[in-house]
């Protein structure tokens, strides 16, 4: 029972500790986008990293359940997931976030649709303006 996430940051090179967060599924792109947000200026500082998605992940819970931090050696896989919300893995060089493992895996691939549609029409309107079709 719970909205059960795991994340984890990492760099080419290394990973950082994974973070469990027991009712935080839901929250956890927010939180996540906030990590992104609060370290744009420091890529690839994965203790810092780490460190401030606990921050974002608690984001000022004040009682003593529902969060957990444990060392691991390798990148979470499907394997690694409580199921629920599922894994979420963030490259600290980049920023970009890998969603597998549970129900933000479906969240990921509508945004990247949304995204790709996107970038296709903006590419079409940019194709008709410089055909001259005065589109705005």
């Amino acid at each position: 029972m719970g909205d059960r996430v795991v994340l984890q940051c990492y760099d080419k090179d290394e990973v950082g500790p994974v973070v469990y967060g027991h009712w935080s599924g839901q929250d956890a792109l927010a939180a996540v986008e906030r990590l992104r947000q609060r370290m744009a200026t420091r890529g690839g500082d994965l203790t810092y990293w780490s460190a401030r998605l606990v921050q974002e992940l608690i984001n000022g819970n004040e009682g003593n359940l529902g969060f957990g931090i444990w060392n691991q050696d390798k990148l979470l896989t499907t394997d690694d997931s409580h199921g629920d919300a599922g894994c979420v893995l963030i490259d600290v060089n980049t920023g970009k976030v890998r969603l597998f493992g549970g129900y933000l895996t479906a969240t990921a691939d509508a945004l990247e649709r949304k995204t790709k549609n996107a970038e296709k029409c903006k590419a079409r309107r940019e194709r008709l303006k410089a055909d001259g079709a005065g589109v705005k």
